[in-house]
């Protein structure tokens, strides 16, 4: 069963090492660790940012950041999963327990993203579950958003 973990002492080595590990064959994520780091980092040290290490059971699958992006509006910032390559649909299963951990943590509001149009996996796996076109753009990327309702 999914769960989210936050980052803690005991278990920040299973985040990086979603990143890092060459048993794991996700080429795409190796580039990644720098800002795997930058992140574990900022969660710490800033107190409008967070990440969570997406588990499956024991095993961890994926990593989520998450924040405050100009003030108020909550950024799912970060969001990897390792197994898709094993058909398993993390990817697709962990999204709802990320939207609902950044309302439980933001309370009910809009949830932002930024997707490359090239990125035609994520556009669907976000447009699947809701999220929308804001006609915005982001440093080239365009911005999406999902209104978290009560």
């Amino acid at each position: 069963m999914l769960h989210l973990e936050p980052v803690t002492a005991q278990n920040w080595r299973d985040g990086v090492f979603l990143t890092t590990d060459p048993d794991r064959r996700n080429p795409l994520d190796e580039e990644w660790v720098t800002s795997t780091a930058f992140s574990m980092l900022q969660a710490v040290y800033e107190e409008n940012w967070d990440c969570r290490i997406i588990y499956d059971g024991e095993t961890a699958v994926g990593f989520v950041f998450y924040g405050l992006w100009k003030e108020d509006r909550p950024l799912l910032c970060r969001y990897t999963i390792d197994a898709d390559w094993q058909g398993k649909g993390y990817g697709q299963k962990a999204l709802p327990l990320i939207v609902e951990q950044i309302s439980r943590q933001y309370g009910s509001r809009k949830v932002y993203v930024t997707l490359e149009k090239k990125n035609a996996r994520a556009v669907h796996l976000y447009e699947k579950f809701g999220f929308r076109g804001a006609g915005e753009t982001d440093e080239g990327e365009s911005v999406y958003v999902y209104e978290i309702k009560e």
